[in-house]
């Protein structure tokens, strides 16, 4: 710092010490402080945003812990039983009365176990249940398996198809049946419309489902233009044959039913049997059964509340024939 010779600081002609004045411009300049560069200069940035960020979810963690809170049951337990009655020992406990049941009958389906099943439910609901128990019947068609399918074809390539991996019998494929020396039929995406379909009057029509229509409503289609045999050729997309039902979903009495066989294969097994539609024939055997037989829903009406306000809660009671259901829907059930 300049200075007069008596020692003070040696000011300009506007009475400022010009050494001052460049320290201070050296210490203003936009250069003299440098912002911290990678993760602490982002978070020095960014601090006050992430942390109000934070503060919001914890408010939010709060207000959603409160509400699950609030849906659980009340300290009561006289005044709310149904809550407390909702724990794993009795679940559990109904569920092996289910199994039981399956073991002691071969399974729960409708026309094996479901009765005893449905007799051991009316038993708890009218002993714990606070409602009037009510039977619903109707008529259901029950799918069966008898024996193992077969799948051949005979021409310039004699093919045995295995069962499982190259076809399936779809669900409510029709009755069992023996078809021998059947042509091909090649339908492709025809199959929902009967003037497209072609001539499939005693053959094997293979067709491709479609977005236009339902299998059920293509496979009853070709039935009634006379086919021994449908084969429904899977997407490229899925690796196995399809198990679908073959059947009208809200199904009721007197709603039709198949009778030929329905068959699914994989997509490079249809694309082999559209190739010798013109010059080969198969040999189809099925031990299937669709029987119509009589069951019942049971349905427990509670004895309090609003009745113009009903809340409905249900589960499936029976199972598929092959196994005890326990978990679809026997947990349900519980």
């Amino acid at each position: 710092m300049s200075t007069t010779e008596d020692g003070q600081p040696l000011l300009n002609s506007e009475g400022r010490n010009p050494a001052t004045e460049e320290h201070d411009a050296e210490t203003h300049s936009p250069h003299f402080w440098q912002e911290p560069s990678g993760i602490a200069g982002w978070w020095r940035s960014r601090s006050h945003d992430a942390l109000k960020f934070l503060a919001v979810l914890l408010v939010l963690g709060v207000g959603l812990g409160f509400l699950v809170y609030s849906t659980l049951p009340a300290s009561d337990e006289d005044e709310y039983p149904h809550e407390y009655a909702l724990d794993t020992g009795r679940i559990r406990k109904h569920l092996s009365e289910f199994q039981r049941i399956a073991d002691g009958h071969g399974s729960r389906s409708v026309a094996t176990g479901h009765a005893a099943s449905a007799e051991y439910v009316i038993s708890q609901l009218e002993t714990h249940g606070n409602c009037d128990v009510h039977l619903q019947h109707f008529m259901s068609p029950v799918w069966s398996v008898n024996g193992t399918p077969r799948f051949a074809i005979r021409g310039p390539v004699d093919v045995d198809y295995i069962f499982g991996t190259d076809f399936q019998v779809m669900r409510y494929g029709g009755q069992g049946a023996s078809i021998k020396h059947a042509k091909l039929a090649a339908v492709g995406d025809n199959g929902c419309v009967a003037e497209k379909a072609g001539d499939v009057a005693g053959k094997v029509a293979i067709v491709q489902p479609s977005r236009k229509c339902t299998i059920f409503e293509s496979a009853f289609m070709l039935e009634q233009l006379g086919a021994s045999a449908v084969v429904f050729v899977r997407s490229a997309r899925f690796k196995a044959p399809s198990t679908a039902r073959v059947r009208i979903t809200d199904w009721k009495e007197g709603d039709p039913l198949m009778t030929i066989p329905v068959l699914s294969v994989t997509h490079s097994v249809g694309q082999l049997l559209y190739g010798m539609a013109g010059s080969a024939h198969a040999d189809i055997e099925t031990d299937t059964s669709i029987d119509v037989i009589k069951t019942f829903n049971v349905i427990c009406v509670g004895r309090t509340g609003d009745p113009s306000s009903t809340v409905l809660v249900g589960s499936h009671l029976d199972s598929v024939a092959a196994g005890p259901g326990i978990n679809d829907n026997g947990s349900g059930s519980a």
